[in-house]
């Protein structure tokens, strides 16, 4: 399909689809694609800023590392925990491959959460699977034929962005300093400069990119036709897995098709009123859910059902990066080598 394609005339885009049809799936529609609006919108909030700015933000393709546990009132991503300190990284693969190195731990536990836009973990190098010697790992796009460098392991992403989450395990204040040498020797390098003196990314500055207000008041108010374009453009970029094609045929039905942009304005005025309506029923019925989507144990929510890997549950999907941008934060708590809430 040409990324610049327009969608299918509007009666074949819904020919044969009910208002209530159209309905439900406007409303599937806005919860199967709120993880990777949302993951966009914190990439943008976190990268779109110059390095030392601000607390935890930083450019793409550059570690930004937390000297010490987060402050109380630190939410722009994850909850504080009393073990790790973290190492961030946005890595763009747009140009090039990339090349993550790690440093020596001395057998001290770490680990590198890899995920997608849709927020599945795709890799995880730590201490149990990787060692704890200097490891080079070669993140590539899809389809890119390389040459894998001796002594490097091939990561294949499944798509441009990537979000690296890092966590190095310490004992307190009183550890920090050698944790602050380990985080010092995370470093990203293109391809095309590995084995060369290691230069810091440049800050790419997107202007369009709101740094003040809440990634879920951005993504909560916006407006259904801004919605679904948006998801349009980011579906060019980063493909649905293949066990969404029977989604992927419902949104051929509402006039959505991946690899082609998305205008409401083209539909006619049933199928808009069902799209411009999703919001709200969307939000709402996550709202709904969100308190029994958990098992209780002792007043304890076990969030660990699909937690992570979420295949064709979209509403615990959604729900779970609802209560990300609500709070700002990663979802719970995790032990070292639990893994991630997508």
């Amino acid at each position: 399909m040409s990324p610049s394609g327009k969608i299918r005339h509007t009666a074949q885009a819904h020919a044969g689809v009910s208002p209530a049809e159209a309905r439900a799936i406007a409303v599937d529609a806005y919860i199967y694609f709120y993880p990777i609006l949302s993951m966009d919108i914190s990439r943008k909030q976190l990268t779109n800023i110059d390095p030392g700015r601000e607390y935890g933000k930083g450019p793409m393709n550059r570690f930004v590392s937390f000297p010490e546990y987060p402050p109380a009132g630190y939410e722009s991503v994850m909850e504080s925990n009393s073990n790790t300190l973290y190492s961030i990284a946005w890595l763009d693969l747009s140009h090039e491959p990339l090349v993550v190195a790690t440093p020596e731990t001395d057998g001290r536990f770490y680990l590198l959460w890899m995920l997608d836009l849709w927020t599945d973990v795709f890799a995880s190098p730590a201490w149990r699977s990787s060692g704890t010697g200097t490891g080079n790992f070669l993140v590539t796009p899809p389809d890119w034929t390389v040459t894998v460098p001796e002594g490097v392991e091939h990561l294949p992403a499944p798509a441009s962005y990537v979000w690296v989450i890092g966590r190095i395990k310490t004992s307190g204040p009183q550890d920090y300093a050698a944790v602050h040498k380990i985080q010092e020797g995370f470093q990203v390098t293109r391809l095309s400069e590995w084995g060369q003196p290691a230069l810091p990314a440049p800050a790419a500055i997107e202007l369009c990119a709101d740094p003040t207000t809440p990634a879920k008041g951005l993504l909560d108010s916006m407006p259904a036709g801004d919605y679904f374009a948006y998801a349009a453009e980011l579906l060019k970029l980063h493909a649905p897995d293949i066990t969404d094609q029977p989604m992927i045929a419902r949104l051929g039905k509402i006039g959505m098709e991946p690899g082609k942009r998305f205008d409401i304005g083209t539909l006619e005025p049933d199928l808009r009123a069902a799209l411009e309506a999703a919001p709200g029923e969307a939000q709402e019925l996550m709202n709904w859910k969100l308190p029994t989507l958990a098992r209780v144990m002792k007043g304890w929510s076990m969030n660990t059902d699909t937690m992570g890997v979420y295949g064709n549950y979209y509403l615990k999907h959604g729900i779970a990066r609802h209560a990300v941008v609500a709070q700002q934060r990663l979802l719970g708590r995790t032990s070292p080598g639990t893994p991630a809430a997508r």
